[in-house]
């Protein structure tokens, strides 16, 4: 600990002003992501003689992660939409390559509120109500909205984020099978059959590329006051077909996570965002995009599994069976479509 506060101090001495005089307390671990390391602390410096105290968040690489994430693609995401409404951090610093802060890691504003996956369900975890948790979920579908809204060509985004190309799901597809070639510790036949089912359905090309957040959830909102104050979690973002966000928030893996039974459920979803954002979902698109989300958790389940497995983490992973039976559920359910 002692010496992640002291490259850190030592970053900010390299990035603020002379004689800003940085002072960093209060770091301490939080969480235990997987594909970042969160490390909430107070910084405080000199700027025009007067002292001013911040609160900062340092999200790292951990030794090993499920995904494979570019900092700086990320960082130059959220710097391009800080002009927009989408709620999205205020990103300040970035050590691209770990030289300075011992491992990828880039420095954000740290923000009131509390995240919970369960924010949603009956349990009501935050305390907020029926009525706020209706509210809630009526928020998500309207930021998923704001977000899919947004001019990539514009806001410089499409220069910043791979281009797919003109068919979004074979440039998904293509990536997560090579993904599991590369994560795999043994065959995995279930897995190649799914992917050859999705090579059979690929969706029609969407009429424009949006940015997709590629983890949109309730478990990744910060909730300030009984509401919707930020999107966290970006690392997965990338552009591509809207759908791809829709399939996978509407995805029967997590349908009790994502939805409320009798008030808030998908063709509530479906019908608002539509309305949000005048793009009609087609049907089967969908499901594909549904079968997709789960096949794409199931490769990042296995790499997991690989990463504990090989020594890389001593961070537990949970066997990826059961996602992928959810896999085949999925194709199962279309009756052979």
């Amino acid at each position: 600990m002692g010496e992640v506060s002291g490259a850190l101090e030592a970053f900010l001495r390299r990035n603020l002003p002379p004689h800003a005089k940085p002072q960093v307390w209060g770091l301490r671990r939080s969480g235990t992501g997987s594909s970042r390391e969160n490390w909430p602390f107070d910084a405080a410096w000199v700027t025009n003689g007067t002292r001013s105290v911040h609160q900062l968040l340092m999200r790292r690489d951990p030794p090993a992660g499920v995904v494979d994430t570019q900092r700086a693609t990320e960082f130059g995401l959220l710097r391009r939409l800080v002009d927009t409404p989408v709620p999205s951090p205020v990103v300040h610093w970035l050590d691209d390559s770990g030289e300075h802060l011992l491992r990828p890691t880039m420095i954000v504003e740290r923000y009131e509120g509390a995240a919970h996956r369960a924010v949603l369900r009956s349990a009501d975890p935050l305390r907020l109500g029926a009525d706020r948790q209706r509210a809630l979920a009526e928020r998500l579908c309207e930021v998923l909205a704001t977000l899919h809204l947004v001019d990539v060509d514009a806001t410089g985004i499409r220069g910043d984020l791979e281009d797919p190309g003109p068919d979004p799901a074979d440039h998904e597809l293509t990536r997560w099978e090579r993904e599991l070639d590369a994560q795999e510790l043994e065959p995995q036949p279930a897995l190649r059959a799914a992917a050859a089912w999705l090579r059979d359905h690929l969706p029609p090309r969407p009429a424009r590329t949006v940015v997709v957040h590629g983890d949109f959830r309730p478990a990744n909102v910060l909730v300030h006051s009984g509401e919707l104050a930020l999107l966290l979690d970006w690392e997965l973002a990338h552009l591509g077909d809207p759908l791809d966000d829709l399939g996978w928030y509407t995805t029967p893996l997590y349908a009790r996570e994502h939805f409320i039974p009798g008030s808030w459920e998908v063709e509530d979803f479906l019908r608002r965002y539509t309305e949000r954002t005048g793009i009609e979902v087609d049907r089967d698109a969908l499901v594909f995009w549904q079968v997709m989300s789960a096949f794409r958790l199931a490769v990042i389940a296995l790499t997991g599994v690989r990463n504990y497995c090989t020594g890389a983490t001593d961070r537990p992973a949970a066997p990826a069976d059961g996602v992928i039976r959810q896999v085949l559920a999925g194709i199962l359910a279309t009756g052979g479509r």
